[in-house]
């Protein structure tokens, strides 16, 4: 009779071991997801064609991410552009305009706007990829812990199939030696 307390514990253990490959394969999706919107927001800019091809549980985040980094990146290029060009024009007027002759690229003056813009762009661009690290430091640690934790369940899933399969013998020689012998 024991064989059939033997066989439910099987079905239990069936049932645990289903739960676990499922939820390995949850976690496994998660870090392929993770992954895929870590190198669309590599270089701070996501395309049309990465936002397309994103997948749908990070479709929102990238969008997030669009709007907020575009929001920080401009407001930090901001400050910057103001406090270079300001440094430049300190330095044009402590030089009495010589500066002016010894940079070629960037004028600071405030009167030429298409300069300014340029110093503004390059710190823009810079701003983006610098606000992509910072996010690209959070899903590498979101990523660990779920390696994790998939590692945990794959432990715990050998476990359980190991149990199963003592169980299973367990079942099989309590048939043999319950079964009615006929002389």
């Amino acid at each position: 009779m024991s064989w059939v307390m033997l066989s439910l514990r099987k079905m239990a253990l069936r049932q645990r071991i289903s739960d676990y490959e499922m939820k390995s394969v949850q976690i496994s999706q998660r870090i392929m997801d993770l992954q895929n919107y870590a190198s669309n927001i590599a270089d701070g800019v996501i395309t049309y064609s990465e936002l397309a091809s994103c997948p749908s549980s990070l479709f929102g985040t990238q969008l997030g991410f669009m709007s907020d980094s575009s929001t920080v990146a401009y407001q930090s290029a901001q400050i910057k552009t103001d406090a270079a060009l300001q440094q430049m024009q300190a330095l044009q007027d402590g030089t009495g305009g010589q500066y002016n002759y010894t940079s070629t690229n960037i004028n600071p003056a405030y009167a030429n706007p298409d300069q300014a813009y340029l110093v503004f762009n390059e710190i823009y661009k810079q701003e983006l990829e610098e606000y992509s690290k910072e996010i690209s430091v959070q899903l590498n640690q979101e990523e660990k812990e779920l390696q994790a934790e998939k590692d945990r369940i794959e432990a715990q899933l050998k476990a359980a199939e190991a149990e199963l399969e003592s169980v299973s013998q367990s079942v099989d020689s309590n048939i043999k030696n319950d079964a009615i012998k006929l002389a």
